[in-house]
């Protein structure tokens, strides 16, 4: 064991240095070219980076703090070669100004930015009808100035009977280029399954992590064979990961597929999956987006490695 730093003392010091010099040695190259691992959308020559940004949280922030944090965090994505933003429709004020941030120059057509419709996560009646989701769309599209969209999903696989026509109906007339389901509940797990073997969508996100790995088990291997894009939420759990590892001291053997943090041991071991595309990290500062991005630049784990992985990390869950 060492004394490696901690997820913590990692994004200290690699803020304090411009974070460039803290990065694996291999990576310090592919930072300097751009060059984050990507990955091809399966049927396409389109690759999108293996790690992006869930925009949910630091998007709120912005009609009470104003843009410079989003600003921050999209100019550190570029700079370490990501480009994928998830987004879900909010209240039109702040969905409006995150729009703002994404047409300034430096921003404007560098990103691939996914959308939800069905659901309403601000209102007491979360659930939208036919035209309620038509309109999310609308609004999103309006807002962040954006057309064709990426790619529109349907969100939890809410009310499919009503949004997924929407979204053929948007993929056939060149609205969205690509359309999906989404869920980050494994109880749901079996119905999302299901919709792949029978519709085929695009691309499917799903929530997948060392603490929740059932997705590994039926869900990914069924998109590789299906030829279904991968995008992973809920990487850390909301938190929960980070409990677990907390006062924990790095291994010294995660060395040897330069992981300099509790973050990145997570996320390297998830990109061993070949069909994952894009996992979304969500935050609020700068710093940790440099942790997390950086674990897709650089050395990986190895399918042997993966598997000491998995063991060390069921060892601390037990503890």
């Amino acid at each position: 064991m060492f004394n490696e730093q901690t997820r913590r003392d990692f994004i200290k010091t690699a803020t304090a240095l411009g974070f460039a010099s803290l990065l694996p040695t291999s990576a310090i190259a592919q930072q300097a070219a751009g060059t984050m691992i990507k990955r091809v959308i399966h049927g396409t020559s389109e690759k999108l980076p293996v790690i992006g940004f869930g925009s949910t949280a630091a998007v709120r922030l912005i009609v009470k703090d104003g843009p410079a944090l989003m600003t921050e965090l999209l100019e550190t994505m570029l700079k370490l070669g990501s480009s994928v933003i998830d987004t879900a429709p909010r209240e039109k004020e702040i969905d409006e100004a995150f729009g703002n941030v994404l047409v300034l120059p430096q921003f404007k057509d560098k990103f691939f930015i996914t959308t939800k419709i069905g659901l309403n996560r601000f209102l007491d009646v979360r659930e939208v009808d036919k035209q309620g989701g038509i309109g999310q769309y609308e609004q999103t599209k309006r807002l962040f100035h954006r057309t064709p969209a990426d790619l529109i999903f349907v969100e939890s696989m809410t009310d499919m009977d009503l949004h997924w026509p929407s979204l053929k109906d948007w993929k056939s007339s060149g609205e969205a280029r690509y359309i999906g389901i989404t869920t980050s509940a494994t109880a749901d797990h079996e119905r999302m399954e299901a919709f792949m073997k029978s519709d085929k969508p695009d691309f499917i996100e799903v929530n997948y992590s060392l603490l929740e790995p059932e997705a590994e088990q039926r869900i990914l291997p069924l998109a590789q064979d299906l030829g279904i894009g991968v995008l992973i939420n809920s990487p850390f759990n909301g938190g929960e990961y980070f409990k677990t590892v907390k006062g924990q001291t790095l291994p010294d053997w995660t060395a040897e597929f330069e992981c300099n943090s509790w973050g990145q041991f997570n996320l390297k071991y998830l990109l061993g999956q070949p069909a994952i595309n894009t996992i979304l990290t969500e935050t609020t500062k700068a710093s940790n987006m440099v942790d997390n991005l950086s674990a897709g630049l650089g050395k990986q784990p190895d399918e042997t490695m993966r598997k000491k992985i998995k063991a060390h990390f069921d060892t601390l869950v037990k503890k």
